[in-house]
This record gives structure tokens, C-alpha cells and sequence, in this order.
């Protein structure tokens, strides 16, 4: 550290007012204060992420004991790898002092990672145009790090004083007839209004809306929203609620006759409007209900004289370049002791770059990825025999394979009652909840697949729900006749007229074993069964447990197809001859 400068280390950022204010005092005195720097966006986020994160807080203070010298870091569960506490949630890191302390600050804190043996750095989200990049590139020589660096993002600006202007001299938003439009489609005679939501007595109620919104419309879109996640749930209303007490969060919506269509998640801090998290309502997709609030934002943004930009933050969404009328660029910043690492980490960028280029070495090098880290996983849980065992086994499917499918019909139907449990439709809402439900499940892989078909419109689907209304198990149901199984990769055609088939069964892992499966598909069948439906479900013959659940539930075995497929080229044969005259594979290739 410089002669005048003394560095403190924390392992937590601490719950002190002194602290909390002048640290934010020090935030406002940087050349481009963000809300991310705050003590309160720290303090939120090793609230939310205590269980991941080890916060590694750096303070640097003069003979005074003035705070000159802030950077808030965290560690990773090895200790070895260090990144910004913010990292995953800020849209702008850094190290917050002002330009005559930064060398000292930054080579201090890096002479102290190197005493703690933190053998590599992550810096994601380093504005390009800030003093730390330069005294970074040169301290990290110094203390033997090998710096690279790289572009990661240009965030999207809005600059007030470069907009278009009006008859009285104002500066206009971009976008104001779409928002006429809007009010004339989904308005009618009703008024249109927007809202922006400081206090948390206003924001507690509208951010449960706002977060399952935002998941609904990730999954119609055919990704998960990292609002599904618990953690990133509690981050958001921790920091809400600290943000609140200074009226620095801005939760905005535009609705109609009491109906939402747009949220937006976003703050106002010193002279900007952050643009962070939105979502709408997706079936007024067509009349750009999002377009239309951030249009209401900045015109909301241009009267305010406090304000001179919105900031549209990461991401490069097309429909940011419609406001755009400047950028911010952010930088990747990485730091290793080892040269291998440090080239690996060259080498993997520069490939990244050229996959991009190429999608279809793209596709190729995820295939690669994923076989690798299933490879890795097993050997994990098992022994490198079975490991490598597993990898043969795998291999030697895809040159030859035989599985036999059995088709079972439901003549009667057994499912245990229960009272705490209930079928429901599924639909956007309830893949919404189990997507926040099992967020670290697998069951997200399914969740999507669900969506699509929603999107399709081509199954029904049915979700066992219980008295909380969380879902316990999922089946779908679609016509027989010409059904196409993707396990089969066939067509399969109905035995008779008024079949129904059931498939895609799933019961998230933490929830197997309890008879979720059995109950769920005695109650979608006696529902198919009472529309005057014939129900019906297939099963692979390895998959014992479902064939004895299906035994139990009323299902009795019709017949069974045998699937050889040998490099590549696939044969399907009646195993077994059905009850009825009409041939089952008829359609099928052989």
C-alpha cells in the first residue's frame, strides 16, 4: 500500500451505519457512480448468496481514518479463486477510490490476494473507460499475475441531451405512437396508466407478480429465468427493501382497467435511470407492451432535471438499438499466477470467437462438452471402471441397440385417493411454479419441453398438485392415432378410434418414490376415461418400477414393439400381437 494508506480485509460485509454511509459517500464521489457500488447492492447480495460466496471485502482509509479505498470481492468454496462479490448481479464492477489512490489501492489489494493464496481472479464487468483497467494491467506485473483482458459487453445508453427535441424545446422519447397504439388495442374505453413504485409498502405486493412474470415469459420463449432461482428471488427483495429506505429502486408497471402488461425492475441513482430486469404480459406480445413501458420511462426519465441518461445496462437485445444513442463498454478481466492458465484462458477465448463464427463447429464442441462432463460426473460417483465402463456402453448403443416398448390399455382404473392432492391443467402458471420450485432440478429440462408443447398446441397436459399448490408430478395426454414417440423415434397408429395416449410421465427427484406417478396417471386416465376416451400409456420393458406401477393402476399389457437400430438405421417389429384385429405397425418403418 502507499505510505498514507492502510488496507483492512473482512470476511463480511459488515451491518454498520458509519460504514454504510461512508462507503455510499465514496461511491459519489467517483467519476461515474452506480447503484451497484453501494453498500447496500454488497450487503444484499451476501445476504441472498451467503451459502455460495464468501465475501472478501477490501477497505483502505488514510491517517485520518477516512475511507479512501473500496473493492468488495468474494472467494469460491476452494478459497483459490476470487471474482467480485457482484459479479453475477452487477451490471458495472470495480474499485472504488479516487484517481490519486488508485495504484496504491489496487496493487495493495492484489499484494494481499497473493499473501492469501488466491492464485486466480475474475473480474467480469469492468467498465473499459475506468482508471483500473490501466493500473490493474500494470500492478498485476508487478505481483506476478498475467493479466488478460477482453470485451464482454456494450451496454446500451440513452444520452438526454442528444434526443430528438420537440416544438417546446423538450427532449422526446422514441416510441410514443407505439404507445397510442397500445392504449387504442388494449385499452378500449378504459384509461392506460403507469405507475413507478418507490416505497417498499407499494413495491412488497407487486414484486411476487413481477418474478413469476418473468419466469412465465422466459419459459413461453423456451429458457429459464434466473428469477427461478430461490436465491436470485431473495437478492432482489433484500436489495428492494434496502434500496427503498433511500428511494433509490424504481419498480414500474403499466396496466389497464387493474391488469398488468409490462414490470419494470430498475433504480434511479444519482443522474440515472438504470434500466436492470423487465418483463410483460405475453399475450399482448404484438402490441410491444415492453417497448412501451420503457418509452413511458425515459419520457418519465427527460422531466426529471436530475436525470441526464438511462442506462439499458448488459445484454444486446435488438430492441435496446431502437433508444440507443450511445454505448458503454465493459471489460473481462482475468488474472493468473500460472501461465498455463493464463494461455488456456487466451486459447479458450479465441476458440470461443471462432465456434461463434462457425455454428456448426459450435454444435460439435458442445456435443464434446457435454460427453466430457457426463464422463466427469460418473467418475465422480462411481469407479473410473464403471466410468469408463459407462462411456463403452454408451458408444456401443449407438452402433447397436435393442429396447422393447410395452403398450398397456386402461380397462379399469385404481388411484388412491388423496385428499391433500388435486389434477390440474398444466399450463404457464403452474410450469411457472414448478419451475421456481425445482430450480436446481433437472425437472427445469422437462419444464421446457412442456412449454414448447403449450406453445404447439398439439397434447393436453396434467399436473398433480398438492394442498399448497405445488406441483407433484406431470403427465401428458394427445391423440393415438398417428402419435409420434420420440423414444421410438416413430409413428405409432391407434389401435381404435377414440384412443388416448399418455406419455412424457415425470416426478421431480426429490419427490420419487411416494406414488406420485401411480396417482397421477389413475386420475388422468379416469378423467379421459369419463370424456369417453380410451387411455392408454407405453412403457420401456427396462423400466421396471413404472411397469409395476402401471400393474397397480389398472393398466393391462396389449402388446409391445422391439426398436433394433444399428448404426444408425432403425427396425421396428410386433413383439407381441394385440388383442385387437387391427395391425399395430402398420405404419411403422421396418
Amino acid at each position: 500500500m502507499g505510505r498514507n494508506l492502510r488496507l483492512v480485509v473482512l470476511r463480511e460485509i459488515p451491518d454498520d451505519a458509519i460504514l454504510r454511509q461512508q462507503w455510499n459517500a465514496l461511491v459519489e464521489r467517483i467519476d461515474q457512480p452506480q447503484v451497484f457500488y453501494t453498500w447496500e447492492w454488497a450487503f444484499a447480495v451476501q445476504r441472498a448468496y451467503a451459502a455460495s460466496l464468501s465475501p472478501l471485502l477490501f477497505l483502505a482509509s488514510d491517517e485520518q481514518q477516512s475511507l479512501r479505498g473500496i473493492v468488495a470481492l468474494a472467494t469460491d468454496a476452494s478459497g483459490k479463486r476470487g471474482s467480485f462479490l457482484s459479479a453475477a448481479t452487477g451490471d458495472y464492477c470495480d474499485f472504488l477510490s479516487s484517481p490519486e489512490d488508485k495504484s496504491s489501492f489496487v496493487t495493495g489489494v492484489l499484494v494481499e490476494l497473493q499473501k492469501q493464496g488466491i492464485d486466480d481472479v475474475v473480474l467480469a464487468n469492468l467498465p473499459a473507460d475506468s482508471d483500473t483497467l490501466t493500473t490493474l494491467h500494470r500492478a498485476s506485473h508487478q505481483n506476478r499475475y498475467h493479466c488478460f483482458k477482453r470485451t464482454a459487453y456494450e451496454c446500451a445508453q440513452v444520452l438526454f441531451s442528444r434526443l430528438e427535441r420537440g416544438k417546446d424545446g423538450k427532449p422526446l422519447a422514441p416510441g410514443k405512437r407505439r404507445i397510442r397504439r397500445f392504449a387504442k388495442a388494449m385499452a378500449g374505453e378504459e384509461t392506460l396508466e403507469f405507475g413507478h413504485n418507490r416505497s417498499w409498502d407499494a413495491v412488497a405486493p407487486i414484486l411476487p407478480q413481477f418474478i413469476k412474470a418473468h419466469v412465465v415469459r422466459f419459459l413461453e420463449i423456451g429458457r429459464i429465468s434466473n428469477l427461478a432461482d430461490e436465491r436470485r428471488q431473495m437478492f432482489l427483495t433484500e436489495l428492494a427493501k434496502l434500496l427503498c429506505e433511500r428511494q433509490w429502486l424504481v419498480l414500474s408497471h403499466m396496466s389497464v382497467a387493474g391488469r398488468v402488461f409490462a414490470w419494470h425492475y430498475g433504480f434511479q441513482f444519482h443522474d440515472n435511470w438504470f434500466w436492470y430486469q423487465p418483463t410483460f404480459d405475453s399475450s399482448a406480445e404484438k402490441h410491444w407492451p415492453g417497448f412501451c413501458l420503457l418509452t413511458q420511462v425515459i419520457q418519465d426519465a427527460v422531466e426529471n432535471p436530475a436525470l441526464t441518461k438511462l442506462d439499458m445496462g448488459l445484454g444486446s437485445e435488438a430492441y435496446k438499438a431502437k433508444f440507443a444513442n450511445v454505448t458503454r463498454r465493459t471489460m473481462y478481466v482475468t488474472l493468473h499466477r500460472s501461465l498455463r492458465k493464463h494461455w488456456q484462458e487466451i486459447v479458450r477465448y479465441r476458440m470461443a470467437a471462432a465456434v461463434t463464427a462457425w455454428p456448426r463447429a459450435g454444435q460439435l464442441a458442445r456435443a464434446l462438452r457435454e460427453t466430457l462432463r457426463a464422463a466427469k460426473r460418473c467418475a465422480k460417483e462411481s469407479s473410473l471402471r464403471k466410468a469408463l465402463g459407462g462411456l463403452l456402453s454408451s458408444f456401443t448403443a449407438r452402433i447397436f441397440s435393442r429396447e422393447e416398448f410395452f403398450f398397456f390399455e386402461s380397462d379399469f382404473v385404481v388411484s388412491p385417493k388423496v385428499e391433500t392432492t388435486s389434477l390440474r391443467a398444466i399450463n404457464y402458471d403452474v410450469l411457472a411454479d414448478a419451475t421456481m420450485s425445482y430450480s436446481e432440478d433437472e425437472t427445469s429440462q422437462y419444464l421446457l419441453r412442456s412449454a414448447a408443447r403449450l406453445r404447439r398446441g398439439n397434447a393436453e397436459g396434467f399436473a398433480l398438485m398438492d394442498a399448497d399448490g405445488t406441483p407433484l408430478h406431470f403427465v401428458w395426454a394427445t391423440e393415438f392415432d398417428r402419435f409420434f414417440s420420440a423414444e421410438l423415434k416413430a409413428t405409432v397408429d391407434a389401435p381404435s378410434a377414440n384412443c388416448v395416449i399418455l406419455f412424457d410421465c415425470w416426478t421431480p427427484a426429490a419427490l420419487r418414490g411416494r406414488g406420485h406417478c401411480r396417482q397421477t396417471v389413475g386420475l388422468v386416465a379416469q378423467l379421459l376415461r369419463e370424456r369417453g376416451k380410451k387411455p392408454w400409456i407405453f412403457c420401456a420393458k427396462k423400466n421396471a418400477c413404472l411397469l409395476r406401477r402401471l400393474a397397480k393402476s389398472g393398466f393391462q399389457k396389449r402388446f409391445s414393439l422391439v426398436c433394433w437400430r444399428i448404426l444408425g438405421w432403425q427396425t421396428i417389429q410386433c413383439g407381441t400381437p394385440r388383442l385387437e384385429t387391427r395391425n399395430s405397425c402398420s405404419n411403422l418403418p421396418f
